[in-house]
């Protein structure tokens, strides 16, 4: 049966002109181009879909795979949006899945150079400096990307974590003009203002006790509890001692037992304060 037909439809095509015979081989091979072209661009690193693709690789486990074809597409001729987004994410997946710092710094150096004007510069700037700081053990580094981060986008939900992580960094390193340089536009972000306020009363402590005691204060009044409130208790009682006011730090350590805030440091330091009041 299946014979007999293919026999008819030969005698069909022999019985076409020669002109009708050519116009449809030539229907048929453009027919067939298209479709290849089609495929080939649904499937190449210019695909609209190429992104959701490689997502899909790296799902499935082939995570090196899905790196090396976000790179691919990065260097593909497509708008800064997708070459940024590609970059971006190779950089997380070498992170976090591979754990290859160096590459992860290579990949979102490349994204700030190529696509200097992206949302995602903010966020390469700070993701190396979290490498810097803990891979790499640079806190000035470190300090300078959160800064940079912090100081291209202001408004970013993330800006006064950057500028406190910043800060501390800074601080850890001796370079503490810049760490209360930072810390003082931390203390402006309502979720970072007690921790900013507590890291620039222990930096005054011995520079400027009387500043320290004001940096404490602005502690509670940011709302500081639990640990950080005993924090700010200790510090403000510290830095009366140094302002040679025993008598005004242990009322204010008498105030932190009378609140029930003490512990086991706010009780040593009062004992000591106590003993020393004692003819």
């Amino acid at each position: 049966m299946l014979l007999q037909v293919r026999i008819a439809g030969w005698r069909m095509w022999t019985d076409l002109p020669k002109l009708e015979q050519r116009f449809l081989l030539q229907g048929v091979t453009m027919a067939l181009a298209t479709v290849c072209v089609c495929v080939g661009f649904w499937t190449s690193a210019l695909s609209p879909a190429a992104l959701d693709r490689t997502a899909v690789r790296a799902a499935g486990g082939d995570v090196e795979g899905a790196v090396a074809a976000y790179v691919n597409q990065a260097d593909a001729w497509v708008s800064t949006e997708r070459r940024a987004e590609a970059l971006w994410r190779a950089a997380v997946l070498s992170d976090v899945s591979l754990s290859d710092p160096i590459a992860t710094v290579n990949l979102l150096e490349q994204l700030i150079e190529r696509c200097p004007e992206h949302g995602r510069v903010v966020d390469a700037h700070a993701r190396i400096a979290a490498i810097q700081r803990h891979h790499d053990g640079d806190p000035i580094r470190a300090g300078m990307r959160w800064v940079a981060a912090a100081s291209i986008e202001p408004g970013h939900s993330e800006a006064g974590r950057w500028m406190l992580n910043a800060g501390l960094a800074f601080a850890d390193a001796g370079d503490l003009d810049n760490a209360l340089s930072a810390l003082a536009v931390a203390a402006g972000r309502p979720q970072q203002a007690v921790a900013a306020h507590l890291a620039a009363g222990r930096i005054q402590l011995r520079r400027d006790p009387a500043q320290a005691y004001s940096d404490y204060d602005a502690a509670f009044k940011a709302g500081a509890n639990g640990e950080a409130r005993r924090l700010a208790h200790l510090g403000m009682a510290t830095a009366l001692e140094y302002l040679d006011r025993g008598d005004a730090a242990l009322a204010e350590l008498d105030e932190a037992f009378e609140f029930g805030e003490s512990d086991a440091a706010l009780r040593r330091r009062r004992d000591r304060l106590a003993a020393r009041r004692s003819p």
